[in-house]
């Protein structure tokens, strides 16, 4: 029996090292002799050229809910964005709001340096969620290009040329920003999202980048199929459904998309837990890709996107397998207690909204808190517990508490 149960340990331990270091360490070797070759864009500069109407015709589409607190500097950095007033358009829905989203948009449009943006304001009287937002607003586009972007995030000004050039390219279907925070960030958090721009990077390079996110991303209208309506990760199902076309998905860092929101533990918890419902649906919905003929795609499908919703039961695997052999094997029982260890300082923080004073300490909290998060977020998933419509993070803590 014993002989068992130190397989199951050695299965969850390779494949947590695997997801976690080998994974990169493959990208990292892959790429080392590719370049990310990014195209010269056309350097407007404000200015009308001849060259004006070769540029696409792009619809940013912004589906909102209660963003009073960031709409106004969202529509002044959309009239500040340097492209051809007449190829752009904008259309941002407030999806049920119950504050003054729409009003304040509005009066920010109002102003003297925004009234040249073409911008559509809809407001729906109920919150019907954003898939389906999305779903008509941009079946009803008529724009070569569509750009989907939150409101709580703002634009590199020369975004859209980048968009368009990188858009020029047949194979490509869709393009993907650079995601970045206005606020700083934790230790934790900082390690995070250097990691997952260093992986997207990578996979750009291999021309197999999986996955975007919500901040801003475009793609061809032309390509667009309509996403199931109970989706929760869209941002990566609709791209995942170009790409299943035969069109790539690049990563571009000179698209920035900067967060203006500073989540804290307790909203960053929350929202872990919601992208991670969203993980084990696309891990299971997607499965076509782990198919042999979409090579490099499968691989990065596999490693990244596949294993991640999973790993808290891998991690399971291993604390449990480590305390049924740990009665009679020492080794077993320093395994076993480094675990329970790491395990209970992060609780601890969890419980007292707090971090650790040292670095290293910050960062080994927050990949086993998302880890956490990412565990009870897969519990919701298989019990039904997770809905269509969508509430700011903040909103659900405050409700929650």
């Amino acid at each position: 029996m014993d002989w068992l149960v130190v397989m199951l340990f050695c299965l969850a331990a390779l494949v947590i090292v695997y997801h976690h270091i080998g994974y990169p360490i493959m990208l990292k070797l892959m790429t080392r002799e590719l370049e990310n070759k990014l195209p010269a864009f056309y350097h407007r500069q404000y200015r009308i050229t001849p060259l004006d109407h070769m540029l696409p015709s792009i619809h940013l589409i912004m589906p909102a809910h209660n963003e009073a607190s960031t709409i106004a500097e969202k529509i002044h950095n959309l009239a500040a964005l340097d492209y051809p007033d007449y190829k752009l358009k904008v259309t941002l829905v407030c999806d049920g709001c119950t504050d003054a989203t729409a009003q304040l948009a509005r009066q920010a449009h109002a102003e003297q340096l925004c009234r040249h943006l073409q911008l559509t304001i809809i407001e729906k009287p109920r919150n019907s969620g954003k898939v389906a937002i999305l779903n008509e607003a941009i079946s009803q586009s008529t724009s070569t290009v569509v750009a989907l972007s939150d409101v709580s995030s703002l634009l590199s000004v020369d975004s859209l040329l980048v968009v368009a050039t990188q858009l020029s390219q047949e194979q490509t279907g869709v393009v993907c920003s650079s995601y970045h925070f206005y606020q700083s960030l934790s230790v934790g958090e900082q390690a995070y999202w250097q990691y997952q721009r260093s992986i997207k990077s990578r996979e750009s390079a291999l021309g197999a980048t999986l996955g975007v996110h919500g901040a801003f991303y475009a793609f061809r209208r032309d390509l667009f199929k309509l996403i199931p309506p109970d989706t929760i990760n869209d941002d990566f199902t609709l791209p995942v459904q170009i790409i299943m076309k035969g069109y790539q998905c690049l990563y571009d860092p000179r698209i920035i998309a900067m967060e203006l929101e500073q989540a804290g533990n307790d909203m960053d918890f929350q929202r872990r837990k919601r992208i991670a419902a969203g993980n084990v649906q696309q891990a299971t919905r997607h499965l076509g890709l782990l198919h042999p003929r979409y090579g490099k795609i499968a691989f990065n499908f596999f490693s990244g996107k596949f294993l991640r919703p999973f790993m808290p039961l891998f991690l399971l695997m291993a604390l449990l397998s480590s305390a049924w052999l740990a009665p009679e094997n020492v080794f077993f029982q320093i395994l076993l207690l480094g675990q329970l260890g790491i395990y209970t300082i992060t609780v601890f923080y969890l419980l007292f909204h707090s971090q650790p004073s040292h670095r290293q300490l910050r960062v080994l909290f927050y990949l086993v808190s998302g880890h956490l998060a990412m565990g009870i977020g897969l519990c919701q998933y298989l019990c039904g517990q997770h809905k269509g419509q969508w509430k700011r993070v903040s909103q659900q803590i405050q409700k929650d508490k």
